[in-house]
């Protein structure tokens, strides 16, 4: 097992969204047979894939096993017993492939996967889970159930099922487990985690304010037996996942960029409208000016009639939802192709990080702004690429609307490094939320936000926002006066001269 944890290397695809790295790999599966794993983030995905698998077996006349296995399946045995009699059952197949979602691959035993090929489309963040719990009185139940031991790692223990107690159900836990208790369970429960608490002896989290830490971190790494791994994502580098991997320190990563399978020759016009200067917040949204915001935003986008696809935080879609014809998605839509045909999609969103993210925070030594560049700028980003600058050949206009101005800097710069040659910031006035300034918590009481430099520029902003639509305007009438035949050339009117 030492060998093949100095020996294991992983092969990143990367690239622009929609430049043909999941295909690549696909393509890859066919040409050279072997056993595979393929892992993706959601089952609708999954399910795209192997079908596409089993139509290029048929094209090429490639004799080929896929088989799909996640919980949209009817089936008495669990996903993990299902997935370990199939790799069983296929052993000695030539060519085969099992696909399984990113949750799936996370919780099986590494040993089973020895001298398979794994491949994963897209980073599995869900391999990295942390959180922040006040047991308060409820210790005794968490000690009970799970032992503590020392680590590697100074000031943190790591927490075990008791190998006398059967482990509990995961319906039990969803039952009976306060909600932010539900992740620690699980993540306890799954055999292929590593799980550290700020604990040395349960009975430590009884102390009055002092709420216990967990984290746990799955990486690629963890794959120690496959006969080879490949991992295809938009943005490997600077991904929590490679800040996993980094931890793990037991993985060569061959990072090639992929642009050949599907190279842009479109140049698409993309306008990145924005609503306000502030950020927006969960916690924000739940203040009185924060809903304000959102139900300007909403009628706007009722008022424009917006039929493209959208997305936001769970928590506010009360606000939007039945009041434009728009189809809703999840947020995290990468590696969908199923919305190429849209010119205009809108995200409400924020995912940035949290007091629960604290202890990923200090493990990996970043800070808030690495999360919020994992987590919510990739999503963004994910999220607009699915509609039709996803086609390389797209060359028409792609509106995009987003909350805040700092959000669409941020995608105008992804998208130009990119490549992609016309790519404008618009501010919304129309919504009216453009003056609207968040107020900041110091010590516990909130107050405005008075830095003098940032008002000067939000108004300098405004002003030239103002003098544009006024060009705009005076142009657009000049030339209805030159169609009708009544533009006056420059210059003061001649007199009538008239004898």
């Amino acid at each position: 097992m030492t060998e093949h944890l100095r020996t294991l290397r992983c092969t990143v695809l990367t690239g622009r969204a929609g430049s043909g790295k999941t295909s690549f790999m696909l393509e890859e599966i066919i040409r050279q047979p072997g056993r595979y794993i393929l892992a993706a983030p959601r089952r609708n995905l999954l399910e795209e894939h192997a079908t596409h698998l089993r139509e290029l077996g048929m094209q090429r006349s490639t004799p080929l096993v896929v088989a799909t296995i996640h919980s949209d399946q009817q089936a008495r045995e669990s996903i993990g017993r299902r997935i370990t009699d199939t790799i069983k059952a296929t052993a000695f197949d030539d060519h085969v492939v099992i696909g399984v979602t990113h949750q799936a691959l996370i919780a099986l035993d590494p040993e089973i996967l020895y001298a398979w090929h794994v491949r994963i489309d897209e980073l599995p963040e869900s391999g990295i889970v942390s959180g922040s719990v006040s047991l308060g009185a409820t210790w005794p139940a968490l000690e009970r159930q799970y032992t503590l031991s020392s680590s590697d790692r100074p000031g943190w223990s790591v927490a075990q099922p008791r190998k006398d107690l059967a482990p509990l159900p995961l319906s039990t836990v969803t039952a009976d487990a306060a909600q932010d208790l539900i992740g620690l369970h699980r993540a306890i429960a799954t055999p292929s985690r590593t799980v550290y608490v700020d604990a040395t002896d349960w009975a430590d989290a009884s102390l009055p304010r002092r709420p216990l830490r967990w984290w746990s971190i799955w990486s690629p790494a963890d794959l120690i037996g496959c006969a080879s791994l490949t991992m295809a994502g938009a943005s490997y580098t600077g991904s929590l996942v490679a800040h996993a991997v980094c931890q793990a320190g037991t993985l060569e990563v061959d990072v090639r960029e992929v642009d050949a399978t599907n190279p842009r020759i479109g140049n698409p016009q993309v306008r990145l409208h924005y609503y306000c200067e502030h950020s927006g917040s969960t916690i924000y949204w739940k203040t009185d000016e924060g809903r304000r915001c959102l139900v300007k935003i909403s009628k706007h986008l009722e008022a424009i009639a917006f039929d493209g696809f959208w997305t936001c935080n769970e928590s506010i879609m009360p606000y939007f939802v039945e009041r434009f014809p728009g189809e809703w998605y999840p947020p995290k839509q990468a590696g969908s192709n199923a919305l190429r045909h849209h010119t205009a999609c809108a995200i409400i969103y924020s995912s940035k990080a949290q007091a629960a993210d604290e202890p990923l925070l200090s493990s990996f030594g970043i800070d808030r702004s690495d999360v919020q560049a994992a987590r919510e700028d990739e999503d963004n980003y994910q999220f607009i690429m699915r509609g039709a600058i996803r086609n390389g050949d797209y060359d028409g206009r792609y509106d995009v609307y987003i909350y805040d101005r700092a959000q669409a800097e941020r995608l105008q710069a992804r998208l130009i490094e990119q490549r992609f040659a016309d790519v404008a910031l618009v501010a919304v006035q129309e919504a009216g939320i453009m003056d609207v300034v968040r107020p900041t918590q110091v010590n516990g009481a909130i107050t405005p936000k008075t830095d003098p430099a940032s008002i000067d520029a939000h108004r300098q902003r405004r002003r030239l926002a103002e003098c544009e639509r006024g060009r705009r305007r005076r142009e657009a009438e000049r030339a209805k006066r030159r169609a009708a035949g009544t533009l006056r050339p420059p210059g003061r009117p001649k007199r009538d001269r008239q004898s």
